[in-house]
C-alpha cells in the first residue's frame, strides 16, 4: 500500500482524481470539480481549511481518495471530510472491491503518519458504506445516526408517478396551479445558458436569504464566501455531473427558484427557493418541486435525491 498526501489542489491531483472518478464508488459531492471549487470559495477564504486529501494506491492503482481537511475552530484543530455546509454527502472515493484487494489493520496508523498534526476527527454526514470502510482500516469511532435523507425511485413515465402520490396532495397542487395562472402566464423555466443559469442563482440567493430572515433562522448565505460558491456553479465543468438551474415564473416575476444538479441516474435537489410573502399562498416551491420531477422523468433518470433534511414533505413524494 502507498500513501499520498496532498495538501493543495493542484494538476497531478486532478489528473489522478478525475481518472479515478470513471470508476468509483461517490457521489458529485466527492467530485474534484465540486470539492476543489469548494476549497476556492470557501475552504480556504472562510474557514481556512488546510487540505489534508489521501491517495491510498497500490501497484498503480487507485483504492480509494480521502477528501480530508484540518479546520482550527477555537484553538482545536479538527479533522474532517472537505464540503462542509456545500456537501450533503461525504466521504471518500471508494473503488467498488477495495476490501478484498487489502487489508492491513495499521493502514488507518499509516495515513495518520502523513497527516499534518490535528485533535480531534469528525466526520459527518456519511454513507453507511463509509463507516465500514473506515473500519477496514482501523479507524475506530463512535457513531451518531442522527441524519435522514430521502430519496425517490422514478418510473419510466410521469402518470405512474404522480399517479402514486396521495389523492388530496394532487388535487390541491392542481387547484394552486390554476390559482397562480390567474396572476399571469406560468412558466416551468430551465436554464441552458450561463447568463440565464447565473440570473436564477442570484435570484435563489435573494429568496433564501428573505425566507431565512423570515424564519428567523441562521442565513447561512450572509457570508460572501458562501455566495461566490454558489454564484460560482454556472461555469463549473465536470463529466460526473451537470448544473440544474430552474425558476418557476408568473409573467416577470420568479416565484420559486431551484439550483441543484443531476448525474447519470439521479437529481439532487440541493436549493430550492421561493419569493415568499404574498406569493406563499400559492405553494410555489411546491408546484416547481413538481416540474422537476417530471423533467427528472421525462429525462430518463431513476432516482430523485432529496439530499439531507428529514421534512416531512418529502415524504409525500
Amino acid at each position: 500500500m502507498t500513501i499520498d498526501l496532498y495538501t493543495e489542489f493542484s494538476q497531478d491531483l486532478e489528473y489522478i482524481w478525475t481518472k479515478f472518478e470513471n470508476e468509483a464508488i461517490m457521489t458529485p459531492f466527492q467530485s474534484y470539480a465540486w470539492l476543489s471549487h469548494w476549497q476556492h470559495t470557501v475552504g480556504n477564504p472562510l474557514l481556512l481549511v488546510q487540505p489534508q486529501i489521501v491517495h491510498l494506491h497500490t501497484e498503480g492503482n487507485t483504492i480509494a481518495i480521502l477528501p480530508m481537511g484540518i479546520r482550527k475552530m477555537f484553538g482545536v484543530r479538527i479533522l474532517e471530510w472537505l464540503g462542509s455546509n456545500q456537501a450533503d454527502y461525504m466521504g471518500p472515493l471508494l473503488i467498488d472491491n477495495h476490501d478484498k484487494i487489502y487489508h492491513n489493520e495499521n493502514i488507518w496508523n499509516l495515513i495518520k503518519q502523513n497527516l499534518y498534526r490535528f485533535d480531534v476527527i469528525h466526520l459527518r454526514k456519511q454513507y453507511k458504506k463509509t463507516i465500514q470502510f473506515l473500519k477496514y482500516i482501523n479507524l475506530s469511532s463512535s457513531n451518531n445516526k442522527n441524519l435522514k435523507a430521502y430519496k425517490s425511485s422514478l418510473p419510466n413515465k410521469w402518470d405512474d408517478y404522480f399517479g402514486n402520490i396521495k389523492k388530496k396532495l394532487r388535487s390541491d397542487s392542481r387547484r394552486q396551479y390554476r390559482r397562480l395562472a390567474k396572476n399571469g402566464d406560468v412558466k416551468f423555466i430551465y436554464a441552458g445558458s450561463l447568463g440565464l443559469k447565473s440570473d436564477i442563482i442570484k435570484s435563489m440567493i435573494i429568496q433564501k436569504r428573505r425566507r431565512y430572515q423570515e424564519k428567523g433562522v441562521l442565513d447561512l448565505l450572509a457570508n460572501k464566501e458562501n455566495q461566490h460558491f454558489y454564484l460560482g456553479l454556472n461555469k463549473l465543468h465536470s463529466d460526473k455531473f451537470k448544473i440544474h438551474c430552474t425558476s418557476l415564473t408568473v409573467g416577470d416575476i420568479s416565484v420559486a427558484t431551484h439550483v441543484g444538479f443531476y448525474d447519470d441516474t439521479t437529481f439532487y435537489y440541493l436549493m430550492p427557493a421561493n419569493e415568499g410573502i404574498d406569493w406563499m399562498k400559492y405553494s410555489p416551491g411546491r408546484l416547481l418541486l413538481i416540474e422537476l420531477l417530471r423533467w427528472s422523468i421525462e429525462n430518463k433518470l431513476k432516482f430523485f435525491d432529496f439530499t439531507i433534511g428529514g421534512e416531512a414533505y418529502k415524504k409525500d413524494w
